[in-house]
């Protein structure tokens, strides 16, 4: 509710007045009224003001009456009540047609009107209303508390202020993940143009605006049937509020109330939930640091323990590490973040092996995401695990390149410790290997390495390698011709010259020069056995330099 030219000229107290020109604006709202008693008028107006004149200070000033209805317009007033008779007996034709060319509402005035009545008349009208709108702000306000108070979670908080806003309600988080929501659907179906998203924060729509926003499911939700707020506690942004509404509807003032007082709240709430993350995160981090330390000794208190965490932790289980390639520590470190935030790889996990989301657990640990997976005795688990990390991959996309290593299954809990160093070993000889993009791959797929990993003796392995290939590795450092490069890519193409120049975009003939020079060096590359052994001390080259 609230008051516009219309409502004005449908009051008792404006029965004698008539609108002549500007009809389209006749819908303008009206915040404050003013009187016209000097030239200068324009510095003490403002937006949504109706002013009140007898065009007595400027009605000798022809420049200052051409100029009048642009600059009321230039200050986005909402209409001008011009009181004939005494001053001006007609309005001038150009002034009709500058307010027909504004929309700028002139409403005339008969000869014995009351400015002062009609301001008044206006003004209690609108106190009375600003009056009813504290009173619904302060109801709101304690409805919201109450519910508060009596432990409503974010769940029923949200439903609450969908049944008193007449719209379905998103709560989203800083990086646009869906946290909580009044209607049921998956998530990750969410689908969010993010620039028009963000064009239209804190902004209420207009019925002139069209642009897709939001998908969720095959429901396509645009700028005219949506209201977005921030969420911020101070300068800390926490995420935002999304009003839906099935159809094309204006944002009412009783609705930006009933935003405005739930954001506070959900400020509130956010921020606890937050602070109980964190705390939580803090108290697995330990848990999982002491079963890799085997401090302790019964599997079925970790089982007990775990369940603390909302976590059915059981055996079998395989351990996945998920790294991102960003080489900046701080991005890197915030993206894992916000990928714990959005939860998404338990909802993968979830989903493929149809199992509920407690089966999987995702901590941050030593600066990689950490995944613990309760298979039981899962059939097809190389394949299934081969698609939840292509999944997780595509679904992280956002965050750059992401490395999936994978144990193999785990019996016991003495073999945690084991599995998790058999996944760090994977992604370290994979990067190292690959240097860049994205993988998914498995302990069991290490062939050579997984033999080099279990010698001890790491000067054994050493001595191996020079006797082999150290020839070439000091010829390279003297002379920085990457010879050594050269061969590793011999051995993945088994000696194939022409497939080799293809790989490392060189002609055919500086190949073969720099192959007659690793056999001036003494290798044998010709002979089957010998360029076997060479195979295997380039492996162990990056084995060793992980």
């Amino acid at each position: 509710m609230s008051v516009s030219i219309d409502s004005v000229l449908h009051m008792k107290a404006f029965s004698d007045v008539k609108m002549i020109a500007g009809h389209k604006g006749i819908n303008r709202k009206i915040q404050n009224v003013y009187v016209m008693e000097v030239p200068d008028i324009f510095p003490y107006i403002d937006r949504e003001g109706l002013l009140f004149t007898t065009l007595y200070p400027i009605v000798n000033d022809e420049e200052a009456m051409r100029s009048f209805i642009p600059k009321l317009a230039e200050k986005g007033l909402a209409g001008v009540a011009i009181k004939l008779g005494r001053y001006i007996k007609k309005v001038p034709e150009y002034m009709i047609e500058q307010a027909n060319h504004y929309h700028l509402p002139i409403i005339i005035l008969p000869e014995k009107a009351n400015l002062s009545t009609l301001t008044n008349h206006i003004l209690t009208t609108l106190l009375g209303m600003k009056t009813n709108m504290l009173e619904f702000r302060e109801n709101i306000s304690h409805q919201l508390h109450t519910l508060l108070l009596q432990g409503a979670n974010m769940e029923k908080f949200v439903e609450y202020v969908s049944k008193i806003t007449g719209g379905s309600i998103v709560i989203l988080d800083n990086s646009l993940n869906c946290v909580a929501s009044s209607i049921p659907f998956n998530y990750d179906s969410l689908a969010i143009n993010k620039e028009n998203f963000y064009r239209v924060i804190d902004a209420p729509h207009s019925n002139n605006e069209t642009q897709d926003i939001l998908k969720i499911d095959e429901k396509v939700y645009q700028t005219n049937q949506l209201y977005i707020q921030s969420i911020a506690a101070g300068r800390k942004k926490l995420g935002y509020l999304v009003v839906l509404f099935d159809q094309n509807k204006e944002t009412t003032e009783h609705i930006e109330i009933i935003i405005e007082q739930a954001i506070i709240l959900l400020a509130f709430l956010l921020q606890t939930e937050q602070t109980i993350i964190e705390k939580e995160r803090n108290y697995l981090d330990s848990f999982v640091r002491d079963i890799m330390n085997g401090r302790y000794q019964s599997q079925a208190e970790i089982i007990e323990k775990a369940k603390v965490f909302r976590w059915s932790f059981n055996f079998p289980n395989v351990i996945m590490l998920i790294k991102s390639n960003i080489d900046d520590s701080s991005k890197r470190l915030s993206s894992y973040y916000k990928i714990l935030d959005s939860e998404r790889i338990p909802r993968i996990i979830s989903s493929i092996f149809d199992v509920p989301i407690q089966n999987c657990k995702v901590i941050y640990y030593n600066d990689e995401l950490l995944c613990f997976i309760s298979v039981a005795f899962e059939t097809r688990l190389t394949e299934r695990l081969k698609r939840a990390g292509n999944e997780i991959i595509a679904s992280l996309k956002d965050y750059g390149e992401m490395g999936v290593s994978i144990s193999d299954p785990i019996y016991q809990m003495n073999q945690v410790k084991v599995a998790y160093d058999h996944a760090l070993l994977v992604h370290h000889i994979y990067y190292s290997t690959q240097r860049s993009g994205s993988f998914v791959e498995f302990y069991r797929d290490l062939g050579l390495y997984k033999l080099f990993h279990l010698v001890n003796d790491q000067n054994s392995l050493k001595d191996y390698m020079n006797d082999k290939i150290g020839i070439v590795i000091d010829y390279d450092q003297q002379r920085d011709m990457d010879l050594l490069g050269t061969l590793f890519y011999l051995v993945k193409h088994k000696g194939n010259l022409q497939k080799t120049a293809d790989d490392m975009y060189i002609h055919y003939n500086s190949l073969r020069y720099r192959v007659n020079k690793l056999k001036e060096l003494g290798l044998t590359l010709d002979d089957g056995h010998a360029f076997t052994e060479i195979a295997v001390a380039c492996k162990l080259y990056q084995y060793l330099n992980v």
